[in-house]
């Protein structure tokens, strides 16, 4: 064991090969433009879908279903997004009125989980009470159970507290949640414990101590808290279609999927799908090239403090 490990601690990386230039330089060279080609092969693959959406919500929808498919866009056209925002051809169909829905409701919902997470994470990283890691461990576990295996549950109680067809049943479902709070805490705990003492020595109560001392140096962690859960929010699809059922109070992704039902999988359907996933990407690609400093530091900076 010591002699597998000290053969571990003398054998260096690729990286550190690359350099200390033990490698010849050509090698080097190439697999440095190896490493870049697939970067920018898995970038396209990511990205093309997100290109092909794009281009299918300017085409006329006489051209979304050619044989063989045009990647390139000749004549763009705004038909499909205006057929999306007047509902042509489909009734019952106020797709500004959803568009609105999924952003209240995503951002309440945003809120709602930051603030208890912020408070439970602070109090479990914070406070001394008997069982405060036995108990978190057993919050944190739960995050092993199937979200699927609670829906029928989740279901009846909403149903039996007469929240269907309501802000609510989208809202207080899942705002209790565990990963929230596993990362809260985990940046709380890497805060320096002097800071405490000191607001604890000038009178500042616990609330204090959250609110101006726990909040303000959270901010990449509470930005990257607010972008997971309001992107996760913003594309549920399964738990609204469940418990909405008056046209009015849809969120985005119902409305869309029951204007491409009714639209039966035509090329206008194609092209008003392809337009309402564009609108429906435009809120959290906007939110995260914000935000995306705190976002990385509030991801990485647990690991980097220890």
């Amino acid at each position: 064991m010591a002699t597998q490990s000290r053969l571990n601690r003398q054998t260096p990386s690729l990286l550190e090969l690359l350099q200390l230039r033990l490698l010849p330089e050509g090698s080097a060279s190439a697999l440095r433009y190896l490493a870049l080609l697939m970067i920018l092969v898995l970038a396209a693959i990511s990205l093309f879908p997100l290109y092909w959406a794009l281009i299918t919500s300017f085409k006329h929808p006489s051209e979304v279903a050619t044989i063989p498919p045009s990647f390139v866009l000749t004549r763009p056209v705004l038909k499909n997004y205006i057929d999306l925002m007047t509902g042509s051809g489909v009734a019952n169909s106020p797709v500004l009125r959803w568009f609105w829905n999924s952003v209240f409701t995503g951002a309440a919902f945003t809120l709602g989980v930051v603030f208890l997470a912020s408070l439970a994470g602070y109090s479990f990283a914070r406070k001394q009470f008997p069982g405060r890691d036995k108990l978190f461990w057993l919050i944190i576990s739960t995050m092993l159970v199937p979200a699927w295996s609670t829906l029928i549950a989740s279901y009846v109680l909403t149903l039996k507290l007469g929240m269907h067809d309501t802000y609510w049943a989208l809202l207080l479902p899942g705002l209790a949640s565990p990963f929230a709070l596993f990362l809260f805490r985990q940046f709380a705990v890497t805060l320096p414990d002097e800071l405490f003492q000191a607001a604890r020595i000038d009178g500042a109560h616990e609330l204090q101590l959250w609110w101006l001392i726990t909040l303000p140096l959270s901010r990449p962690v509470l930005a990257t808290l607010a972008i997971f859960t309001f992107t996760y929010h913003w594309n549920d699809f399964l738990w609204p279609l469940l418990v909405l059922n008056k046209p009015q109070i849809y969120t985005m992704p119902v409305g869309v999927s029951i204007i491409m039902f009714q639209l039966k999988g035509t090329g206008p359907a194609y092209g008003i799908g392809m337009s309402a996933a564009i609108l429906m990407s435009v809120l959290p690609i906007v939110a995260f090239i914000l935000m995306q400093k705190q976002m990385i530091q509030g991801i990485t900076i647990g690991s980097l403090k220890g």
